[in-house]
């Protein structure tokens, strides 16, 4: 009877350890879904709201926390992107006393806690602690256990490059005749139509990666295989601000200097839009903002070029009158070498159309030589590649609702002269 009695003690000690450490285990697992959660909700609200590619600390959205802040408790109305984060750990219970729920948070670095993914555009990490009463093994005089958790969510460069918004349009990517595309970078298609993305004649198709909503009508078979019945994706650039909005102040109108002049023109707001014609343009760095009868060249004669410039494509009221919006429409036998910015809000934009302007078609030209270094960026529009456009460039990003290729076209993924990689950006949970 003594040897049994002395026998019990270690094993009930064993058996409130086991209990104990399990329950634990199990606070551990809530702490974990509760910190996944607050950093996915903080970075899905944050890349919903803030738009632009360079992000700097304390600016309107942009929360930066070096150090682990705590949250506020019993947050209904957030007011900014980490606000949401707390509110969803607090949503899984993570919100008494014996809690703490806390975020770090950065701009153009590396987490502290990932360092392995590299530099991110921002990041949040969340951490949730929990203390938790001890009840078999506190006879040990163990009273209490602490159970931590913690997770990072990070923006970063998106791995497509071309995406078909337009949600049941057959043929919303589509490359016929003897018109290829190859592509560095991967190709989304929004559109739930069994012939979503098709070839036809000889067309050819390459890109590393394909996710499409519906189905694929190619002639060959795509390598690798495509990605059918994925989840739509929404608008990646909704959050872009636009650059002016209306009614707008003239600094051109109707901009048309005598052929054979070979201006250089100036970033402003130019009413009437830019009609190249037979002549040479020369577009200083800047944007360049064309309220009605958008961009257009003429022939073989008609030459334009720029680096850093920015496109915005719109229309409206104006101090010389309302002028109705107009398409981009660059022959396929012009020369062109546009270039977007390297750094500010609109890095990596090369072209942005109103979102509210008509269904169109835009026309990029220019032949073998064409550059179009940046993102062209059309809602409501049919985008239509001639030539060898971009195959020069460092890389070319296409957001429009559908997108026909007519010639040889090149796109690449080069991202390194911009901070923060593609101007596309995709939320990753990293740890």
């Amino acid at each position: 009877m003594i040897m049994l009695t002395l026998g019990l003690v270690p094993m009930f000690a064993i058996m409130g350890l086991v209990t104990d450490f399990g329950y634990m285990h199990f606070i551990k697992m809530s702490a974990q879904t509760a910190a996944e959660a607050a950093a996915q909700a903080a970075m899905i609200d944050f890349h919903s709201t803030v738009g632009g590619a360079s992000l700097t600390c304390e600016t309107t959205g942009v929360v930066c926390s070096s150090t682990p802040t705590t949250c506020a408790a019993n947050i209904t109305t957030p007011t900014n992107s980490l606000e949401h984060g707390c509110m969803y750990a607090q949503a899984h219970g993570f919100n008494s006393t014996n809690q703490a729920v806390t975020y770090q948070a950065g701009v153009g670095s590396s987490p502290p806690t990932a360092p392995g993914m590299g530099t991110a555009s921002y990041w949040v990490t969340f951490r949730v602690v929990q203390r938790v009463p001890q009840m078999f093994s506190a006879i040990m005089g163990n009273t209490s256990g602490l159970v931590a958790a913690r997770s990072t969510a990070v923006l970063t460069g998106a791995s497509d490059c071309i995406y078909a918004l337009d949600p049941h349009m057959p043929g919303a990517v589509s490359i016929g005749g003897t018109a290829s595309l190859t592509s560095s970078c991967g190709i989304y298609v929004n559109s739930d139509n069994s012939s979503a993305l098709g070839t036809n004649g000889g067309g050819a198709l390459s890109a590393p990666e394909y996710d499409v909503v519906g189905g694929v009508n190619t002639h060959y078979a795509l390598s690798p295989t495509p990605n059918t019945g994925v989840s739509p994706v929404s608008d990646p650039l909704a959050s872009l601000p636009v650059p002016a909005s209306g009614p707008y102040h003239c600094d051109y109108t109707n901009y048309n200097p005598p052929g054979w002049s070979n201006p250089t023109l100036d970033p402003g707001v130019y009413c009437g839009g830019i009609n190249v014609g037979n002549n040479t343009y020369t577009l200083n760095p800047g944007n360049y903002i064309l309220v009605g009868g958008g961009l257009a060249t003429q022939s073989a004669n008609s030459h334009i070029s720029g680096d850093g410039v920015m496109f915005y494509n719109t229309f409206g009221s104006t101090d010389q009158g309302t002028f109705s919006y107009n398409q981009i429409n660059i022959a396929a036998n012009s020369t062109v070498s546009l270039k977007a910015p390297n750094t500010g809000t609109y890095a990596g934009i090369l072209f942005f159309e109103d979102r509210s302007a008509p269904a169109r078609t835009d026309t990029y030209g220019g032949g073998s030589t064409a550059v179009y270094q940046g993102t062209i960026y059309a809602k409501k529009a049919l985008v239509k590649l001639f030539g060898n456009s971009s195959v020069d460039a460092k890389y070319t990003i296409i957001v429009a609702d559908a997108i026909n290729l007519v010639g040889t076209t090149g796109l690449n993924n080069d991202y390194s002269l911009l901070p923060n990689g593609s101007p596309i950006q995709q939320v990753a949970l990293v740890e």
